[in-house]
């Protein structure tokens, strides 16, 4: 007989348990269902009842009390604004649709209204290069005006707001170009007068072609570089010579020994205060887009990358000299590469060829904090001088005491001889420009120190630092200012490699512990994104580690439009590397 297995349990059987599991959840899920729908319904009475509210009020009559009817209409339908109404008077202004969702951005303050972003232009004629427009979003409702390029890619440089006209001083500048340059003109050069610039104006005759000893200038460019170690002491003439430095207008005082010396700087106390170069248009930041001016001494030079600049060439001009108190023809460059893509075609004879006064050949002694500097305002990079970076090229100064510095891409030498201004052990520059090497040549001649001090070599500054690391030299103070390596965002990539490549030598030829100042002109790269992080992976390939001393850009008289970030091209940072 079959032996009979009993189970015995406290609990249910295994299978009965799971059934009854099951419906105790399904019995939970009925329940919330119930209650969510119990909700719903609730929900949607509620929103029916106000829409009945609502429709109710829509219906009712208008109390007693309304407004009249012209002030009625005054309500539902807002008045033409001052840019509406200076269009209608003139008649006939073409208009610039944006496409949809594109509005928020030029409203905002975007100075340039790009090709992409336009949905429409109505007008017949078409608008030419130069004509006053006006931009509209897709109701055609006008939110500034500006002027146009058929061609360029940028289709309209805006020039004023619709809020803005609204405004009663700025009621004459409405549509009307010649009135509007002068009057930007104007505040640009109050704002450079408000900054004390422009108290140091000087007046000389070009250098020679030799120097102050018989020696020229690109003999001295050539020469062999003096220990770079600073492991030899300097001669006792050298440390007689002595500064006294003080503010942001240094003066730079000869010492009775290089007064002795017969050098052509010595000069009073009263000819080497303040600046005498520095910007006075700023191009977007003075809201006059595509125009960038400079003063040099009593020299302004006129740097024009677009077709609206060209076309109202001779009210700038006439204007620019009304505001700035000068009879002096301007001197005029055009950016060739930048005017070819706004449809003007200039000829390298023309490109290199500036129009003005000034000779071709021209050379002006100009002052800046207090150096004498011989520029050329017809020849040399950009206008002839980069004032933007006058605050850190004094901060290089007040750092410089005692120290071997090593000036990278030095061109005229505005960071050497700051350097030797504060009273550096010696200053070795490097650049590949013959003229610029000849011109930091004459300006460290200019000014009196003696060549024991300094050296300007003609090298690539990578293959330059590549042998000083072979040779085992290093310096205590290295500046880095390439020329701009990412001209547009397609180019960002190349330009980041190049710039970790060269920061990498930088900190390999700094002693440890030693300030490095390194800079980067390309307005597609931003600090934080792009340099920063360049400059972490090169102290990282490098073996070494900083700490971030300083941020600047450049000084006041550039100012920046805070609807064109672009506008912060200039990143120089200092950084302790250990």
């Amino acid at each position: 007989m079959p032996s009979m297995v009993i189970y015995r349990s406290s609990s249910p059987a295994p299978l009965l348990h799971k059934c009854w599991l099951a419906r105790s959840q399904l019995r939970s899920a009925i329940v919330l269902m119930r209650g969510s729908c119990w909700q719903r319904r609730q929900l949607t009475s509620r929103v029916r009842a106000t829409r009945a509210s609502a429709t109710a009020a829509a219906a009712a009559p208008s109390p007693k009390t309304s407004l009249p009817d012209n002030d009625q209409a005054h309500v539902t339908a807002p008045a033409p604004s001052r840019l509406q109404e200076a269009a209608q008077a003139i008649g006939g202004v073409p208009r610039v649709v944006l496409k949809r969702g594109k509005t928020a951005v030029f409203r905002n303050g975007h100075p340039m209204v790009y090709s992409g972003a336009i949905d429409r232009v109505v007008g017949k004629p078409q608008p030419q290069a130069g004509d006053a427009v006006l931009v509209t979003d897709g109701s055609e409702a006008p939110i500034a005006w500006g002027v146009f390029n058929p061609t360029s890619m940028f289709r309209v440089r805006i020039m004023q707001l619709a809020h803005e006209a609204n405004q009663q001083h700025q009621a004459s500048l409405v549509l009307n170009v010649p009135e509007l340059i002068a009057n930007r003109l104007h505040t640009a050069v109050q704002l450079r007068t408000s900054l004390a610039l422009g108290t140091g104006l000087v007046h000389s005759s070009p250098p020679s072609s030799s120097t102050s000893n018989g020696h020229t200038a690109s003999t001295a460019a050539t020469s062999q570089a003096a220990p770079a170690n600073g492991t030899e002491a300097s001669s006792a003439s050298t440390a007689a010579t002595s500064f006294s430095i003080s503010g942001a207008d240094s003066v730079v005082d000869s010492s009775s020994d290089r007064q002795a010396s017969g050098s052509q700087a010595s000069t009073s106390r009263a000819d080497s205060r303040g600046s005498s170069v520095y910007r006075v248009v700023n191009s977007e930041g003075d809201r006059l887009s595509g125009l960038i001016v400079d003063r040099l001494g009593d020299q302004l030079v006129i740097a024009s990358s677009a077709a609206w600049v060209e076309r109202y060439k001779d009210v700038i001009t006439q204007q620019l000299q009304k505001a700035c108190g000068t009879s002096n023809m301007p001197v005029w460059r055009q950016s060739k590469d930048m005017l070819l893509e706004e449809g003007i075609e200039v000829t390298a004879q023309e490109s290199d060829r500036a129009s003005g006064a000034a000779p071709s050949d021209a050379q002006i002694q100009v002052l800046e904090s207090g150096i004498k500097f011989w520029v050329s305002p017809n020849t040399g990079q950009k206008t002839g001088f980069y004032a933007d970076q006058r605050d850190s090229r004094l901060a290089i100064r007040h750092l410089a005491q005692g120290k071997a510095v090593l000036d990278l891409c030095c061109y005229t030498g505005g960071f050497a001889l700051n350097a030797l201004a504060g009273g550096a052990h010696h200053v070795t520059g490097v650049d590949s420009s013959v003229p610029a090497l000849a011109l930091a040549e004459s300006n460290a001649q200019l000014n009196g120190w003696p060549q024991s001090q300094y050296c300007f070599l003609k090298d690539d500054v990578v293959k330059y630092m590549q042998q000083q690391i072979v040779e085992g030299r290093q310096w205590d103070l290295v500046v880095l200012d390439p020329p701009k390596l990412a001209p547009n965002r397609k180019s960002l990539n190349r330009a980041l490699a190049k710039y970790r490549k060269l920061n990498i030598l930088a900190m390999r030829v700094l002693k440890p512990g030693g300030l490095l100042m390194t800079c980067s002109c390309s307005g597609a790269v931003t600090l934080d994104d792009h340099f920063v992080p360049a400059l972490k992976e090169a102290a990282r390939a490098a073996g070494r580690h900083f700490s971030i001393l300083r941020s600047a850009g450049s000084g006041p008289d550039h100012p920046i439009d805070p609807g064109y970030p672009e506008g912060a091209y200039l990143k120089n940072v200092l950084l302790l590397v250990a």
